[in-house]
Order: C-alpha cells, then structure tokens, then sequence
C-alpha cells in the first residue's frame, strides 16, 4: 500500500485546539466554554483549559464571558493567504475566467481528505454560484474534487473514500466506489472533470488541474454555473477556457508540458 496522506499520529489537546477554532464562523463569531464543550461533546474544565491557553497565545480573545478569534489568528491567516504563491498566482486567472465566462470561478485544493475552497472570483450576474472560503466539501461529489482524487493512487482513493464515505448529495452524485474509480479514469484521460448536479441541484461545474514543477495536481480551478443557462455549444467552449486556465497557472508553477 502506498504511504497514507493522513497522520497516524495527533497530538490530542492540539486537535482539540483546532477543533475549537473550526466552531468559529461568520455566524458564530463569538462562542462560550459551555457552547464549545456541548458541541464537541468535552468537559467543560478541558475546553476551560485549551481555550485559556489560546488566550494566552493571543490566538483567541476574551469578550465578556466568552471568546472570539483574536487578531493573531488574523495577521496569521493574511500572511499565509499573502505568501501563498498557489493563491497569488491564480487570481488574475480566476477574474480572467469569470470576465470572459460571467460565471463564478474557484480555486480548490486537498485539505485532509475534503477539497477546500481557497479562492473565488463571483460572478456579477443576479443568480450566480457562490461558496465560502474554507469551506470544505467531500471531493468525490464535485468537480474541482475529482481533479484532486484523479492524481492520487487507487490506494489513496480507497483512504479517502474511507474518510469520508460516499455520500448521495443528488440523485446524480456517484455514490458508488467502482463507478467513481471509472469516473476518475475518464477525468485522467480528458483533462477534466464535470459535476452534473452531483452537490447541487441545478448547479453544472468544469474542473481543470493545476500542476507544479514535478508534475503533481496540487490543485484545481473551476467554473461554476446554473443549469438554466446550460447548452453543450457553451458548455464545449467552457471546457477549453478553464483548461487553458489551470495550464497558465500551472506553467507559473514551474509546470513544463510532457512531465507526467
């Protein structure tokens, strides 16, 4: 079997520092121990002690008798987003796309064993497509996500499925492990993948990847868009757009065509 992508070992107040952190939202912003203990089913006294040690470290702030993100986390999520050249590169690529399209374009990478989006560009139309930064889909029901699975080793698949299982978002979502293996073989050899309202009712999605210097699909660009606008004449040259996309950003990777 081939090395996991997971961690075998963790570190367990650490994971339980980040479970913490993810309960923060827009919604959410402001989160007390009794709140954070019922939903990560802990005692109090151990979320008492983590998130303490978070005050501490600046990362969590205290407001009244509960707590918010602090301004550390902040400068670290900027300087990350700031030096990511991943993110920095694709920008001007997904504005490009969403230009020309009028649709929503996203940049998507592996984040565990869920394809997280990084970066969007939105389109402009009244009915558009519009996911969350951060957010975190399982892959095997998206398009961005089959480009991801498509670099990996069937072995790999195989954790990842286990992870995350496979789940029918729709009555188009492939839910089945051998259908899905077939589907990603076509995304190998197309250069591509689509997802025909397999997360979403009514919504359509191309996928391209995004390679760096050794050839490797480190992430994926893709176009999102509702079905009422749908016509294969369209459709056929969406394809092409979003693959030449993901070609630019990936020579800007160090990508070189012919590196398998």
């Amino acid at each position: 079997m081939s090395k996991s992508i997971f961690p075998k070992y963790t570190i367990n107040s650490i994971a339980r520092a980040v479970n913490i952190l993810e309960l923060f939202s827009h919604d959410r912003p402001i989160l007390g121990i009794s709140e954070i203990a019922r939903e990560l089913s802990l005692q109090k006294s151990a979320v008492y002690r983590i998130v303490q040690t978070l005050v501490q470290s600046g990362i969590l702030e205290k407001q009244d008798r509960k707590y918010k993100l602090g301004f550390k986390l902040y400068k670290l999520g900027i300087l990350a987003q700031n030096e990511s050249e991943l993110i920095e590169c694709s920008l001007p690529h997904l504005e490009k796309l969403t230009s020309e399209t009028g649709e929503t374009s996203n940049l998507v990478v592996l984040e565990g064993s869920k394809a997280m989006y990084v970066a969007q560009k939105t389109s402009d139309r009244l009915i558009r497509m519009f996911t969350k930064i951060g957010a975190k889909v399982p892959p095997h029901c998206c398009g961005a996500g089959k480009i991801l699975l498509s670099d990996m080793s069937d072995d790999e698949v195989e954790e990842v499925i286990d992870q995350n299982g496979l789940a029918a978002y729709t009555q188009n979502t492939i839910s089945d492990k051998q259908l899905l293996f077939q589907e990603l073989e076509k995304v190998r050899v197309n250069g591509y993948a689509v997802d025909n309202e397999e997360r979403e009712q009514g919504v359509l999605c191309i996928a391209a990847p995004i390679k760096n210097a050794s050839g490797r699909v480190i992430a994926s660009i893709s176009l999102s868009w509702p079905k009422f606008r749908f016509s294969q004449e369209i459709t056929d040259e969406l394809i092409l757009l979003v693959k030449n996309e993901g070609n630019e950003i990936s020579i800007k990777m160090g990508y070189k065509s012919g590196i398998k």
